[in-house]
């Protein structure tokens, strides 16, 4: 079914909708939760916190990409989720370890003048993002959104271990680069 219409029935109030969005995300959802979690049960719980969560959403909510908004809202609760059971000690650790790569480029102000600032900083990236190779933004966009570990961005990608690590450093470097040269401080 396609996004348009299970927007429509989320609108409606139609509980078939939630049926819809599992059948045609679930298995994305599972995965975004599964790669920061390192849980399965753990991940599947998320999800079902997810589909409760885009129910109270939709209305008012009307997102442009029905499986970008599901998901961010999985992935967020999957962080807030890994936060609070300190699941780092049950393989949870690729969303830090991947996040602690990102140190350099992440601010922890939450100031009016900061929020305008990380708004900014997120159009340079994605701005540097769309003129990467495919290959190097899909390297990047599943390692740091989706916290995918490099021995699986490998078998994705049929690359060697190394030769992720390597071009993520080399994309993080040209990444700074960017950004310093846009103003940033870094």
């Amino acid at each position: 079914m396609e996004d348009e219409k299970i927007i429509g029935l989320f609108k409606s109030r139609d509980e078939t909708s939630v049926t819809e969005l599992s059948r045609k995300y679930g298995s994305l959802f599972k995965r975004v939760a599964q790669n920061i979690l390192g849980d399965f049960t753990e991940a599947e719980e998320c999800v079902n916190d997810t589909y409760m969560r885009v129910w109270e959403a939709i209305p008012p909510a009307e997102p442009k990409s029905l499986c970008a908004f599901s998901a961010a809202i999985t992935r967020n609760l999957a962080l807030m989720r890994l936060r609070m059971s300190g699941a780092v000690k049950r393989g949870g650790g690729a969303e830090k370890m991947s996040f602690e790569e990102l140190d350099d480029f992440v601010s922890g102000n939450s100031s009016v003048e900061g929020e305008a600032e990380r708004r900014e900083l997120i159009g340079e990236i994605n701005a540097f993002l769309y003129k990467l190779p495919e290959n190097q933004r899909q390297l990047f966009i599943r390692r740091y959104w989706g916290c995918v570990s490099i021995t699986d961005l490998a078998r994705r990608f049929g690359m060697t271990e190394s030769n992720v690590t390597v071009t993520l450093t080399r994309v993080r470097k040209k990444l700074k680069a960017h950004l310093v040269k846009r103003g940033f401080e870094v």
